[in-house]
């Protein structure tokens, strides 16, 4: 008889990595706790830091794939929950859906909170046709355009009609449920068919109006503290959430890149290879899902295999990134009714396996096997545990080591040969303004001049791509005229955007560093000057500079990326002068927001992060000083502790 441990055991080992890094995180968690316990005084902050950093650790995973590609029901296996996710799609709408797995801290009595959008998002929606129509208008398509806002129009006449007084009590509102029943995620994330609402079924009720999802699971076969985030399908007909889907990458810590076998890089993957060129490669495994449909699942996947790492490396993205093959409806199969496989895929996986099951306790073992569930957890949870999560690991141990060596320094100053040397209190904290002054006032100096070289690199590469473009398009209507279709691949534009960015972040980094130099050498003089207290120079050692978002902005589609109809028309029956001014004009007007994006919501947070790191490590050694101070008052006389207290 069927037993579900056996089926969960693939889970528990496939997470058993994960499982052993929370082990470690807590033993590194319970010496911090120790540490605070012996009531230091001075390094109270650091150590409340130090346990935030821990507390707030959730590793994310996105996984993310068009619409039909198996996304949810891969989710489902992941969690060994079949049916759990809704997977028959409907691109109208698409709903960002987080999964907490045996979460530190689920909000009291929830385990479905639901967020809507709110009013200014729902009347851009609605005026703009969406990411969609504003493209349509920016290339010109004003007919096309018209035609989306019609479309979208639609949908929120249906969805007001459909809510009534809901409607308005909703935008910008959340709503949270205690239990995770099935029949209310389906009113608010399942995509339920326009005309069976009108018809006075539940399903997709909310979910045109559903901005995100956050569904806690305790499960003992899942690991602890990991999010699993369901992602809006990159063929969603309006792009509606775009943004919103590229933010959930750019935030987590590992993208499953799912494609379907059967229709591996279609027109549609290139957006999913857009995404995998923004984000660090040795983050993202790309999994060929539904390998159950082919006839030869084991035969076709050398020839599948080829072809995507031929078109990564058109990208010009490595071997990094990690290929993977299998079925998420084989592994819900294994965790349901087995006999209720179609026959098809029953005979796809006796094909794959060579060998007929003589029981549905071996059908089961094969279909979990060939499911290559197994092998995608193992794969996601070593990025998070060799990636964020010894980068976390790192910061507490370095951290914890720095605020056990200060304590034992301070302790260590018994007393000084004339006290009546030590800075008064108002001496002590203007010198100590003074050091960080000149490090924070050096480090904005030196970040402007890289603002203002980044900008110039990202117009150069906006321009360079517009005349390489004009040329090829040139090229193109000497050989065949006016008549002829014509489009441009913007790849070179977004590789050329994100190495600007990446090396200037290298560069910010870098000041950073020198900036806390500057914090250090200002400290250590003063001490010894002052106290005559001489430091090792690991006692001083620098808090990791932060980690800056990957540009997931550079993902986003533009114009140039559009290979239907619409694009297709835009060129014919023109004069090559006007063809190539409208193309400029295309160009500009699709790029330069990207430029924006990138300064504004990307390079200048990383300033922003850099320089608080410093001005933290400045508090922190502030607070040192002040320790040293007064442990050196203590071997003061009660007149000379009056006297410097002033």
């Amino acid at each position: 008889m069927y037993e579900a441990n056996s089926i969960f055991d693939w889970h528990r080992r496939g997470f058993e990595a994960l499982n052993s890094y929370w082990e470690t995180l807590d033993q590194l968690e319970q010496a911090v706790k120790d540490v605070s316990d012996a009531d230091l005084g001075f390094v109270e902050d650091q150590l409340d830091t130090v346990l935030e950093m821990i507390d707030a650790f959730e590793p994310t995973v996105s996984v993310i794939g068009q619409v039909k590609a198996g996304k949810s029901t891969l989710l489902n296996a992941l969690i060994g929950k079949p049916g759990m996710l809704p997977s028959d799609v409907n691109p109208w709408t698409s709903v960002i859906t987080a999964l907490h797995l045996n979460a530190r801290h689920r909000p009291m009595d929830t385990r479905a909170l639901f967020r809507f959008f709110d009013r200014h998002e729902w009347d851009r929606l609605v005026a703009t046709g969406g990411r969609l129509g504003e493209m349509a208008n920016r290339a010109g398509f004003e007919t096309e355009a018209e035609s989306v806002r019609k479309q979208v129009t639609a949908m929120r006449d249906a969805t007001e009609a459909r809510l009534g007084e809901q409607f308005e009590d909703l935008l910008g509102t959340s709503r949270a449920f205690p239990t995770l029943d099935k029949a209310v995620l389906d009113q608010y994330i399942c995509y339920g068919d326009p005309d069976d609402l009108a018809d006075g079924a539940i399903e997709g009720t909310y979910a045109d109006l559903t901005k995100s999802a956050d569904l806690y699971l305790d499960l003992p076969h899942l690991p602890r503290g990991l999010c699993l985030r369901d992602t809006p399908g990159v063929n969603d007909t309006f792009m509606m959430r775009e943004q919103i889907t590229l933010n959930a990458i750019g935030d987590s810590r590992a993208c499953i890149v799912v494609l379907s076998a059967h229709q591996a890089l279609t027109t549609m993957d290139l957006a999913l290879l857009r995404i995998i060129c923004a984000i660090d490669a040795r983050e993202v495994v790309i999994f060929v899902n539904r390998i159950d449909e082919l006839e030869d699942p084991r035969g076709a996947q050398t020839a599948i295999r080829n072809s995507i790492r031929k078109t990564l490396g058109r990208m010009g993205l490595g071997e990094e990134i990690e290929i993977l093959f299998g079925s998420g409806y084989w592994a819900n199969c294994a965790m349901g009714d087995v006999s209720e496989m179609a026959p098809a895929s029953r005979a796809a996986l006796e094909k794959m396996t060579g060998t007929t099951p003589s029981s549905e306790t071996e059908l089961r073992q094969r279909a979990m096997e060939a499911s290559g569930i197994g092998a995608l957890m193992q794969a996601v949870v070593t990025r998070i545990v060799e990636g964020p999560g010894q980068a976390v690991l790192g910061d507490v141990q370095d951290e914890l080591e720095r605020i056990i060596e200060r304590a034992e320094t301070v302790d260590s100053v018994a007393r000084v040969a004339d006290p009546s040397t030590i800075l008064s209190e108002s001496k002590l904290m203007l010198r100590l303004a003074e050091i960080e002054e000149e490090a924070v006032s050096a480090f904005n100096n030196e970040a402007a001049g890289l603002r203002a070289e980044l900008r110039e690199r990202l117009d150069r590469a906006q321009e360079q791509f517009v005349a390489s473009a004009l040329e090829a398009l040139q090229s193109h209507i000497d050989t065949y005229g006016e008549i002829g279709a014509w489009t441009h691949d913007p790849t070179a534009l977004r590789m050329a955007m994100k190495t600007a960015f990446a090396s200037n972040c290298a560069r910010l980094r870098r000041k950073g560093e020198s900036a806390l130099d500057m914090v250090s050498d200002g400290i250590d003089t003063f001490l010894a000057a002052e106290f005559g207290v001489i430091r090792e120079a690991d006692v001083s050692r620098f808090p990791e500079q932060p980690q800056h978002r990957a540009p997931t902005v550079l993902a986003r589609m533009i114009t140039l990326d559009m290979q239907g109809a619409w694009w297709r028309r835009y060129w014919r029956f023109n004069r090559k002068g006007a063809a190539q001014a409208r193309y400029r004009e295309v160009i500009i007007a699709e790029t330069t927001p990207l430029i924006e994006d990138l300064m504004t919501e990307y390079f200048d947070p990383a300033i922003a992060r850099s320089r608080e790191i410093v001005e933290r490590f400045a508090f922190d050694q502030g607070q040192f000083c002040k320790a040293v101070r007064e442990r050196c008052l203590s071997g003061a006389s009660g007149h000379d502790k009056e006297r410097l207290s002033a």
